[in-house]
């Protein structure tokens, strides 16, 4: 009987110090803030290229990043709190909001000149064409250019 309490113990008294090691990494910021979220995405390639849907209901589009950094496409954005007029406390909160940021690979050539991003309805589109290929000439360099 005595064992079964010390195991029991010993489990509450490590998940203590699990939540009390969490916590302080949020007070102390060394964890990511509070609040941030990762929005859900569909990547989809088509004969034009590829399409990324990106979820971001009640977002700005003007708090939206998109960068294409070699063959990484990142996304950045922020929802900002905003509680309705005259609210005195929340009896529950689950809407997330805070900074994010998501970045993929992007599995074929596209033209970074053609990339066009919209937002309608909750959903960013980002449509990133492929890039045609490019003829490379070949010219003969005879003895006398050597």
């Amino acid at each position: 009987m005595h064992r079964l309490i010390k195991i029991r113990i010993m489990r509450d008294y490590e998940n203590l110090e699990e939540r009390v090691r969490v916590w302080r990494e949020v007070f102390k910021g060394l964890a990511k803030e509070p609040g941030g979220f990762r929005p859900h995405a569909d990547l989809v390639e088509t004969s034009q290229g590829l399409v990324l849907r990106l979820e971001v209901p009640g977002m700005d589009p003007d708090e939206l990043s998109v960068c294409l950094a070699g063959h990484e496409l990142i996304i950045r954005g922020r929802r900002r709190f905003l509680p309705p007029e005259g609210a005195k406390r929340f009896l529950l909160r689950e809407l997330v909001c805070g900074p994010f940021e998501r970045s993929f690979l992007v599995p074929i050539a596209v033209d970074p000149e053609e990339i066009k991003a919209h937002c309608a309805d909750g959903i960013l589109e980002i449509l990133l064409p492929r890039s045609a290929p490019r003829r490379i000439p070949v010219k003969e360099i005879t003895e006398d250019q050597e």
